[in-house]
């Protein structure tokens, strides 16, 4: 994975703090290396050097290579607006195998009554040895809690949802709301179509 230095131009603010800003919010989202460095011209009286791993964001693009050598990944992102900064940050970050969204099961909570299996179309769930479990993680859809909004227990946690009833951050159970409930059940009705138009064309 590349890695980032930026330099901040402390002393003469040669580049737009929001672009500053945006870089470096970037750069930790996607998870790449990122070094914040005051003022890159102090780095370069010292004989600094880069690898080929990094990219310098900074202003003079000539003056970086004169001072760290002709062939330094420069950027100069004086112009840049913010959007431009971000794509071109998040396109250095390593793409994930997997996004690891998934969910796990409060045991002190769940009342094994099997409604997290009935409603994934997904295949995450399997009952095993009398309990169900999570069996198929990868195969969880991103972003999609609805088992845990069903789940009459509260037993159902995906860490990384937003909802504090949904990741594990309430110390109380929550019940599903009517609106949840309603859900489920046009899920189940739908499912149950599906499955008698699927025997008849067989």
């Amino acid at each position: 994975m590349k890695k980032l230095v930026i330099c901040t131009c402390r002393k003469y603010k040669k580049i737009p703090q929001e672009v500053l800003n945006e870089a470096i919010k970037a750069a930790t989202e996607a998870g790449v290396p990122c070094e914040i460095v005051p003022d890159l011209c102090l780095d370069g009286a010292s004989n600094r050097s880069f690898n080929a791993n990094t990219i310098v964001l900074a202003c003079q693009v000539r003056a970086i290579r004169a001072m760290f050598g002709a062939d330094t990944d420069c950027t100069d992102i004086r112009a840049a607006d913010p959007a431009q900064v971000r794509d071109m940050v998040q396109a250095l970050a390593e793409p994930m195998p997997w996004i690891p969204w998934f969910p796990v099961i409060d045991a002190t909570r769940c009342v094994n009554c099997g409604k997290c299996a009935d409603f994934c179309m997904f295949g995450v769930y399997e009952k095993a040895d009398g309990q169900f479990r999570v069996v198929h993680p990868a195969a969880c859809k991103t972003d999609c809690p609805a088992c845990a909004r069903i789940c009459p227990a509260n037993a159902i946690i995906f860490p990384k949802s937003k909802e504090d009833r949904l990741n594990g951050a309430l110390s109380e159970p929550v019940k599903p709301s009517p609106d949840d409930q309603t859900s489920f059940r046009e899920r189940l009705e739908y499912r149950k179509k599906v499955r008698l138009f699927r025997d008849k064309m067989r």
